[in-house]
């Protein structure tokens, strides 16, 4: 298989990547995805940074073995350990972290609001990425213990999703005037119409977006862009597949030829 032919793969603690994929399918239509989602372990922000580390790195061998050429690490959780990932992995692997704060840098914005799982919060990954580009940038951050498992589960209860959402985007808008919000958890995105509801005021910044741009970026410079015009899509998960299948759908993603469950 040449390498402009192998597969794309991306990873994520949970359904949240699939945020990512419906980003990448819309810039690189031609690209054959590989989605693996480890929802048998959500929520990766309640862990400690070796298990984290540790159940990345399965995800990344599975992926190995299906011959993709570059792994997207669709989760921001798991993003804050790109620089122990990477010395551990020869695939390029782009970072989701990354992608969002530079957009913050290159749009010179002022202050921003993030919420993201308590650990993302915590490793001050963004934080430390705005700052050495950008150190007037404040950054008033709240990690949610909860938003993650909620959406991971596929019961997108308004009521229960919005009283999440409300509580920690209320505690960041008491704290300073925002204007732009970072959902810095692949999962947010899923359920933007629930923050646009509550608060209609802010600028949702998506870093998925970004990362599907930094895709592209990489693939020109490898010279690894399919240019078949449609690319395959296969989902493997240590969680139910139906889930994948319905949030998949919500987001408008083209249907998957393989949706399976997979051991790690």
């Amino acid at each position: 298989m040449n390498d402009h032919q192998r597969p794309i793969g991306v990873l994520d603690s949970g359904v949240g990547g699939l945020t990512v994929v419906r980003r990448l399918q819309e810039l690189l239509p031609g690209e054959d995805i590989i989605y693996f989602g480890d929802s048998a372990n959500v929520p990766y922000g309640n862990k400690s940074e070796d298990e984290i580390f540790e159940l990345t790195m399965k995800m990344i061998r599975f992926l190995d073995q299906k011959q993709v050429k570059c792994i997207a690490i669709a989760c921001n959780t798991i993003s804050t350990l790109i620089k122990r990932l990477r010395a551990e992995e020869p695939c390029p692997l782009i970072s989701i972290v990354e992608a969002g704060s530079n957009y913050v840098v290159r749009e010179k914005l002022p202050r921003v609001g993030l919420i993201a799982t308590e650990f993302t919060v915590k490793k001050g990954a963004y934080d430390a990425r705005i700052h050495s580009h950008l150190p007037s940038c404040e950054i008033i951050s709240k990690g949610s213990p909860n938003l993650a498992a909620l959406i991971d589960r596929g019961d997108f209860d308004d009521a229960a999703i919005n009283a999440e959402i409300r509580e920690h985007v209320d505690n960041i808008l008491s704290r300073a005037p925002v204007e732009h919000l970072i959902l810095a958890c692949t999962h947010f995105p899923i359920v933007a119409d629930n923050f646009h509801a509550c608060y209609p005021q802010l600028k949702l910044i998506d870093p998925a977006e970004q990362q599907a741009k930094s895709m592209d970026l990489l693939l020109t410079e490898y010279d690894w862009h399919n240019d078949q015009q449609r690319g395959t899509f296969s989902i493997y998960t240590t969680g139910d597949p139906a889930v994948y299948a319905k949030v998949a759908g919500r987001l408008g993603l083209r249907s998957p030829e393989v949706c399976e469950k997979a051991e790690l």
